[in-house]
């Protein structure tokens, strides 16, 4: 669906599955960043005209397929951001150590967004692609084998999951312990009586993933599988 930035009158093509269904929502524009409402989906579709083909071409001045768009809560908030392309984000799932991670992620530039429940967090995820969750074992008060957040993302398609680092915290794990990780499926395992250093894990456990999957890259590079 086409926008127009009522103030900078910028225009933008935001794909239709990217749409919250039969609600309105609002948008950031990414030049000029003012926020504004779009509800021109909720119209039937018989009451404007649609454009010339060519017309159509060529109002289409933004691509936004580079960029992330995301609902930020489907419960009480109906605003919706644009991320630039490079932009890192992360998920926080983990109310007792929020302003921890939050602290610790900002260092490294990431952009955090939280959720409320398991449920919250699948449906952000269906709008956003996060490059990193911090998952409490505990989180909705949910046994981490029960979560439906840790399922669907163990779950995912290996070319999919291998783009999410998975961190998992709880006082069951053994922190940086690697043979626990990949019991869970995780990047990294953190002891809640470690947050103290969390900056220092986050440095060598990101690291450590990245020079990982750059040799893998490289490897099916030189195999002609990518």
């Amino acid at each position: 669906m086409q926008v127009t930035c009522t103030a900078c009158k910028k225009n933008m093509n935001i794909p239709d599955e990217k749409l919250p269904k039969d609600q309105a929502f609002s948008i950031t524009c990414p030049g000029c960043k003012t926020k504004f409402k779009v509800d021109q989906h909720l119209k039937p579709k018989d009451s404007e005209p649609a454009p010339p083909p060519a017309a159509k071409e060529k109002d289409q001045t933004v691509d936004t397929a580079s960029m992330v768009v995301s609902q930020e809560d489907f419960e009480d908030d109906d605003d919706l951001v644009i991320y630039d392309e490079n932009d890192q984000l992360a998920l926080v799932l983990d109310d007792k150590n929020k302003e921890t991670w939050t602290k610790a992620l900002e260092e490294k530039e990431f952009k955090i967004q939280y959720a409320k429940s398991p449920e919250h967090a699948i449906h952000k995820m269906k709008f956003t692609h996060f490059h990193f969750v911090a998952l409490n074992e505990n989180f909705g008060n949910v046994a981490l084998e029960n979560n439906p957040l840790y399922q669907s993302v163990i779950e995912l398609p290996m070319v999919t999951r291998r783009n999410i680092f998975l961190a998992l915290v709880g006082g069951n794990f053994k922190t940086l312990n690697n043979m626990q990780a990949f019991q869970y499926s995780a990047n990294v395992v953190i002891n809640e009586k470690d947050l103290d250093k969390l900056g220092d894990i986050l440095k060598k456990s990101i690291s450590e993933n990245e020079i990982f999957y750059k040799v893998f890259k490289e490897t099916l590079h030189a195999m002609g599988k990518a």
